[in-house]
Order: C-alpha cells, then sequence, then structure tokens
C-alpha cells in the first residue's frame, strides 16, 4: 500500500485510483497517518535539486524534428530500392497493403525518439519513490533505537571496542524491539547495489544473535559483520582519554545524526554510494530525515562520517559525531608488521 501512497503523492495515478485510495484514506485512520509520515519525508528533501517530472524543453519541436528525420530518411531508401512506398506493397496472394522493412524502420526511429526524451523524466520518478522508501526505513529504525531507549533507560545501543557498527541491530532483535526478519529487510535501501545482489539471491541479510555474533570467525565473521546492517551507517560513539569508548547521548536534537546511507571510500569526500553517489539520506535523533549532498552539518562544519582526525572511527570527544557503515568498528585496528 506503501507504493500506491507514493504514487498519490507523486500525483502518478489515474483519476479511478486516485479516487479509489481517496476513499480507502477516509475510512482508516492508520493510513492517513502514513500518509502524512510520507507527505513530510517528502518535504524535508530541502537540500535535494528540483526534482519535478516535467517534460524536457521544446518537445513537441524536437519530436516533429525526429519524425522529419526518419521521414526523409525512409524516402532516401524508398528511392535507392526502386522507389516502393506502402501504397505499392501489397501482398501477392490477397492484394492487400503491407508494412515495408523501410516502413518498419522509421516507426521504429521515431520510437527510440520519443523513448529518449521521456525516459529522464521517468527515471527522476523512480529516484524519488526509491530515496523516500529509504527515508521511511530509516525512520522505523530510528523509532526503534528511540523505543530501546525508553524502555530499558539505557540510551543508544553502545558499540563495544572489537565491535562493528552493525551490532546495534543484534541488540534490537535480542530485545524484542523488531524482529529479525524486520530487521533484513528495513536495513537495505532501494537505491543501492546490495538492493540488486539481495534481489538477485547473491546475499542473504541475516541478523545472528549474541552468542552467534561472538562465535563467528574468520571469513563468516567478516562477511556477517558487512551485511548484518545493510546499506546504513550508525553512531561509533566517542572515544576518552583513556581509551574507553562510550555512546553519544541521546537527546532528541534534530541537528544530531543517528543513522545515515553508509559511506563509502571510493567515492570523493567519504560520500554515500547509494542514490548514485550524489548525497545520502541522514535520519537526526528528533527522528527528522534530509537527503543531503553534502557530508558535513552546516552550521558545525562537522563530517558525519569522520572524526576530528579524519578517521573514520569513534569521535574524539563527545560533540564529534561519527557515523560508521555496517563493518566500521570504533577504534581502527592497526595490524602489526
Amino acid at each position: 500500500m506503501r507504493e500506491k501512497l507514493l504514487a498519490y503523492l507523486l500525483d502518478d495515478l489515474d483519476p479511478a485510483e486516485r479516487s479509489a485510495i481517496e476513499a480507502t484514506l477516509a475510512d482508516d485512520p492508520a493510513l492517513q497517518q502514513e500518509l502524512e509520515k510520507l507527505r513530510e519525508c517528502l518535504g524535508n528533501c530541502e537540500e535535494a535539486p528540483e526534482l519535478e517530472a516535467v517534460p524536457p524543453d521544446q518537445l513537441v519541436s524536437r519530436t516533429c524534428c525526429f519524425v522529419d528525420r526518419a521521414i526523409q530518411k525512409s524516402k532516401a531508401l524508398c528511392s535507392q530500392s526502386g522507389g516502393k512506398f506502402l501504397s505499392e506493397s501489397r501482398d501477392p496472394l490477397t492484394g492487400r497493403k503491407r508494412w515495408s522493412v523501410i516502413d518498419l524502420a522509421a516507426g521504429a526511429c521515431v520510437l527510440v525518439a520519443l523513448g529518449a526524451l521521456m525516459m529522464p523524466a521517468l527515471r527522476v520518478n523512480r529516484d524519488v519513490a526509491r530515496r523516500l522508501t529509504c527515508q521511511n526505513n530509516m525512520h522505523q529504525l530510528g523509532a526503534a533505537l528511540m523505543e530501546y531507549s525508553l524502555r530499558f533507560n539505557q540510551g543508544l545501543p553502545r558499540i563495544e571496542v572489537g565491535e562493528n557498527a552493525g551490532a546495534f541491530v543484534v541488540t534490537l532483535a535480542d530485545n524484542g524491539v523488531l524482529t529479525r526478519n524486520e530487521l533484513s529487510q528495513l536495513v537495505v535501501c532501494p537505491s543501492s547495489e546490495l538492493a540488486e545482489r539481495v534481489d538477485n539471491g547473491c546475499v542473504v541479510i541475516r541478523i545472528p544473535t549474541r552468542d552467534e555474533y561472538l562465535a563467528a570467525s574468520g571469513a563468516q565473521r567478516e562477511q556477517l559483520r558487512k551485511h548484518m546492517a545493510g546499506d546504513y551507517a550508525y553512531t561509533l560513539g566517542y572515544q576518552d582519554k583513556t581509551g574507553q569508548v562510550h555512546q553519544v547521548y541521546f537527546s532528541g536534537s534534530r541537528f544530531v545524526p543517528l543513522l545515515a546511507d553508509a559511506p563509502s571510500s571510493a567515492i570523493a569526500g567519504f560520500q554515500s554510494a547509494n542514490h548514485g553517489g550524489c548525497g545520502q539520506n541522514v535520519l537526526f535523533q528528533d527522528l527528522s530525515s534530509k537527503y543531503c549532498t553534502q557530508c558535513k552539518c552546516k552550521a558545525k562544519r562537522d563530517h558525519w562520517f569522520l572524526n576530528d582526525d579524519g578517521q573514520p572511527a569513534a569521535g574524539r570527544h563527545a560533540n564529534d559525531i561519527v557515523l560508521g557503515a555496517s563493518a566500521a568498528t570504533p577504534v581502527i585496528q592497526v595490524s602489526a608488521k
């Protein structure tokens, strides 16, 4: 039903479907609440470029130009083949007119031209829908983290030295805040390479128990750490002068990030590879979300994926917020030579 609500907000329904959705909304308060959440997510994309699916400039004139070229090319080919047009091409048995290869080629040229003109608008609608689904995934994960904090009065799940950032999903599952099946679906951003691999059956998102997590070793441990939190980055906390790692205080602030699309070392500025590498969704502690084309807070200039020393590790102090991908650890392990 969420897809239909997104289509409703994007005005991508015919009148009959739109009337049916409005009739359902009138009798379903829960569905009305879901619609408002999606509308709020769409409205929070303040930093995203204008993405309205408008037709390209001079669509009509350009289409006519393509059609005219196809006709001229068709006539030229006809003259080379003896000047036989459609009206002169007849079935020898029935005497009926039939399409020639040249006519089919001209029609194909027109269809290709129209497709090339309309594809950008269709792609924009698809990308917006995927981005909103990603924000909704983060919102549900953020709500689960808030519930955990309130239920157990322990703040946010801690990431200990040696653990990876994705361990927060193990804490949520073991404490019954969300089921493992729910978590395995929520941690995948629909606009990512991982989503394609999951859909193709190449990767299975598995949320282990705490005992399974601690017992895993070798290649199994590395694979588990890499995918347990899917496409999202979670706060690594900060390290004090004694080397102890603390989790950041959960204040419900609209300026402190809680989750984000996972960063990538292959993208300039350590930006996320999700959403085409053009930006990342960020969820803040007040559960508001934004699509940001930069990795820094405008007010504090604090990089969300690197600490004050420029490292993808725990912050250097309580106000140095760092979000790490699923496999990231609070303390960078230095291999002995």
